[in-house]
């Protein structure tokens, strides 16, 4: 029971990532450190709707 989720830069609050996760395993938001192509380094992204 894989889902798509869209991941937001915590900085410029832009969505630059798309991926999946396991909604069984992983019941909370997810979080990564990703690269900003904007901001020009890397930043946490979080999970949006």
């Amino acid at each position: 029971m894989r889902e798509k989720i869209i991941l937001a830069c915590t900085e410029c609050k832009r969505r630059n990532y798309s991926t999946t996760k396991n909604k069984k395993t992983m019941t909370g938001k997810l979080e990564l450190s990703k690269y900003c192509k904007w901001d020009r380094k890397h930043t946490v992204h979080k999970e949006t709707k």
